[in-house]
């Protein structure tokens, strides 16, 4: 079973371009320890990639707020963590019909709170914007993500958010030789 939606803006094309994938087979790791936010640079300055542990911030508070909001059919916190494009593009309104289907076959997506986020390309800065893609190993159903965001008011802020669910695939069986 595989539940798939996309939230664009009208910009959003420009974000998800390619970026070089690594190696299919490892997960690029991310380790959270120590909570920070994720600043970005000032206004000229050149734009960089935030630490690990930002990184996986990032990740897991947008895709929980996307839990919450579609438990709660209340979209006003996910709208109001967007950037400023975000927030024209996508009122509560629109965000509770993107992810109508989510609500009606009671999706819940809480448990990325318990694991690390694993990213399937290497965090990139296009056009401005950081994009992070990869999963969460959550069981039965793993949660996959592409998520967007660019700068405003000297942090990053969701510009883009997509989300599917997938059966899990299960871990290779590792054999004890004797």
């Amino acid at each position: 079973m595989k539940i798939s939606h996309i939230l664009d803006v009208t910009i959003l094309a420009v974000l998800m371009t390619a970026t070089p994938a690594l190696a299919q087979n490892r997960p690029i790791q991310l380790a959270a320890q120590t909570a920070r936010p994720a600043p970005v640079a000032p206004a000229g300055a050149r734009l960089a990639v935030p630490p690990a542990e930002a990184m996986v911030i990032l990740i897991r508070s947008s895709v929980v707020a996307l839990s919450h909001a579609n438990l709660t059919n209340n979209y006003s916190v996910l709208s109001a963590m967007g950037s400023p494009t975000f927030r024209t593009a996508n009122s509560p309104a629109r965000l509770a019909e993107v992810f109508a289907s989510f609500r009606s076959n009671n999706i819940d997506m809480n448990p990325v709170v318990y694991v690390t986020p694993q990213l399937t390309q290497q965090p990139a800065i296009e056009n401005g914007r950081l994009r992070l893609k990869g999963f969460f190993p959550t069981l039965p159903m793993q949660v996959n993500f592409d998520l967007g965001f660019e700068p405003a008011g000297g942090v990053w802020k969701l510009f883009g958010l997509a989300v599917n669910l997938e059966t899990a695939k299960p871990a290779p069986v590792q054999r004890q030789g004797r």
